[in-house]
């Protein structure tokens, strides 16, 4: 009887010492933006330690200024990129139009299995096609080596 409640002991002092170390995600743990050709974008990256759980990137295009023909190409754009996006399991995108411009989110989670997806169709320019996790801090320099400004 003694050694199973030790036993038992044991198993809860272990899980509460593996418990105590996991790291615990944050939100926007890293936040990158770049204006550029009349598009405002931000990223911004949850991670668990420096590997990145999740992406958001909102793309603002203000429409001022374009003509009709042109709002119609930039929505054609969109559109393709809509199907590309939603064509892709666990990935959200949305595109809406307000206050005279169009308003464009992508959600990519990073689990191994999306991640995979999202770069074999080039959506995520990263050194090795193979990776299993981002690096935040590697992103965040990349980003920044880009001309982003990172926050």
């Amino acid at each position: 009887m003694k050694k199973l409640l030790c036993a038992l002991m044991l198993c809860a002092v272990m899980l509460g010492v593996v418990g105590c170390g996991e790291k615990e995600e944050v939100k926007n743990a890293g936040v990158a933006t770049l204006e550029q050709n009349g598009v405002a974008m931000t990223m911004s990256m949850d991670a668990k330690g420096d590997a990145i759980t999740r992406i958001t990137q909102e793309s603002v295009i203000d429409l001022t200024g374009y003509t009709e023909e042109q709002i119609e190409a930039i929505k054609a754009t969109v559109e393709s990129a809509e199907d590309l996006f939603t064509g892709l399991e666990n990935v959200e995108y949305t595109c809406e139009e307000k206050d005279g411009a169009l308003v464009e989110t992508i959600v990519i989670p990073t689990d191994k299995e999306t991640l995979a997806a999202v770069i074999e169709q080039g959506l995520l320019p990263v050194d090795n096609e193979d990776s299993k996790v981002l690096s935040l801090k590697a992103t965040l320099d990349n980003l920044e080596s880009s001309g982003w400004t990172v926050e």
